[in-house]
């Protein structure tokens, strides 16, 4: 045995090890305790409807669209104006040029787009185009799309 071996398994040191054992013994009966049948473990047996309900989505995107319909139905952006549609759907992109969207208020990036129409504009944003989703992802009828793409227009010359 080398004498790093010797060192390493010297009888102080195994003593040392020894009472930090007993210690930690000590320790973990005080705090944890004897088990007593007192304190017997109740064994939840689930059924597969408990599991199937806590492992379902909190919302689903059939129940948000569902809301999005109601709110639509019930007069949320009927009464809206084209600003505040705007605000609501279309902001995010067309401000930003996000996905390469035509920014509002940059002639430039509509010009070749107006050689369509106005009509072609509004049929693109009702059916989609390119990265912008049908509706530009709101819910908005078809008049209210139209009035949108004109007040962008409008901001835009």
């Amino acid at each position: 045995m080398s004498a790093s071996e010797q060192q390493t398994f010297s009888t102080h040191n195994i003593t040392v090890l020894g009472g930090l054992l007993l210690i930690a013994l000590i320790i973990g009966e005080v705090v944890i305790g004897p088990q007593s049948d007192e304190e017997a473990v109740v064994e939840v047996v689930d059924t597969m409807e408990d599991i199937a309900m806590r492992l379902r989505p909190v919302v689903t995107l059939d129940e948000m669209r569902s809301n999005m319909t109601v709110a639509s139905a019930a007069g949320g952006a009927a009464d809206q104006s084209p600003d505040q549609l705007y605000q609501s759907a279309c902001l995010a992109c067309h401000t930003t040029g996000a996905a390469g969207a035509p920014k509002i208020g940059v002639a430039a990036d509509w010009t070749d787009r107006l050689a369509k129409g106005v009509g072609g504009l509004v049929t693109s944003a009702i059916n989609g185009i390119g990265a912008m989703p049908p509706r530009g992802g709101s819910q908005f009828s078809d008049d209210q799309i139209k009035a949108v793409v004109e007040y962008i227009l409008d901001q835009s010359k």
